[in-house]
């Protein structure tokens, strides 16, 4: 069986989430044959073909919703995972503002824009016959949702992040940006020479959030580690070493460059002996 509902635009503290209809109907494929593979979404990772990304511990970001919280609350005292929502009126038709859909527990939305949601006239093809219709509004569905929601393992998947923000607000936000004191702070550090005029206002927001990131990786380093880092650095980076065993900074993809170098992104092949930088990390486990 699969439930559609959907989420409603309402002022006020009214329930904004409707019930639409059920249907015995294979609407998406399971999520197993879905998401062939997936990777924790890091900020400027590189999806391959049929991969998403993933946010485990869901519930728990400052971007959940208060849906995601109680399916969440509900799957852990084995509670149904849903309410029984009103269903949604006519006139509430044009207010909706995303679906989500249970299939076997787990739930798929899809945001609806006004590509999705229109009202013209039409002829309807039902089963042998053909209907005019002078007002039909149709809701088109994704042969693909734009993120599903795991209950069990209270993990979102999802491919592109530009389609989940309309969903989740601010989760484009999910790594933050350095402010401009933390950019001008981490540009004096002592490993870093600025050179043909490059400062902190040339900073772009790519950079900025990893920045944020590398702040935070080397506050957890010893002095020992630290070196090491700078060291694998100037292996990978030899082009950007300048005397006093300076990194040459004077654009953005120099800076990126060690910005990737202290995240520990460059690796070599086993087999060439070719030196790479991963786009994309996933820590394995041991």
């Amino acid at each position: 069986m699969t439930q559609f509902y959907a989420k409603i635009r309402t002022r006020g503290k009214a329930c904004k989430y409707r019930k639409l209809l059920s249907t015995e109907e294979t609407v998406y494929k399971s999520k197993s044959d879905l998401i062939a593979s997936s990777c924790k979404y890091e900020m400027g990772a590189d999806l391959d073909a049929e991969e998403w990304y993933s946010i485990p511990d869901f519930s728990s970001t400052n971007f959940s919703t208060d849906l995601i919280k109680s399916l969440n609350d509900n799957a852990k005292s084995n509670h149904r995972s849903t309410v029984e929502y009103e269903l949604l009126s006519r006139k509430e038709y044009s207010q909706i503002d995303y679906l989500f859909i249970e299939v076997d527990g787990d739930f798929y939305f899809q945001k609806v824009g006004k590509t999705k949601l229109a009202e013209r006239k039409s002829i309807l093809q039902l089963g042998e016959e053909y209907r005019y219709v002078d007002n039909a509004t149709v809701l088109i569905i994704q042969d693909y949702p734009d993120a599903i929601y795991d209950v069990k393992e209270d993990t979102l998947y999802f491919q592109r992040i530009e389609s989940v923000s309309h969903i989740f607000k601010n989760i484009s936000d999910l790594y933050r940006e350095a402010t401009e004191s933390e950019v001008e702070a981490f540009l004096k550090n002592d490993f870093i020479a600025l050179r043909d005029g490059y400062c902190s206002g040339n900073v772009k927001i790519a950079n900025r959030k990893r920045i944020a990131m590398a702040m935070d990786t080397l506050s957890k380093l010893n002095s020992e580690e630290r070196n090491k880092i700078f060291l694998y650095i100037q292996d990978y980076c030899p082009d950007i070493i300048e005397e006093g065993n300076k990194f040459t900074i004077d654009s953005e993809e120099k800076l990126k460059m060690v910005l990737f170098g202290i995240e520990q992104r460059f690796y070599t092949t086993v087999v060439g002996q070719e030196k790479r930088v991963a786009s994309t990390i996933t820590t394995l486990k041991k």
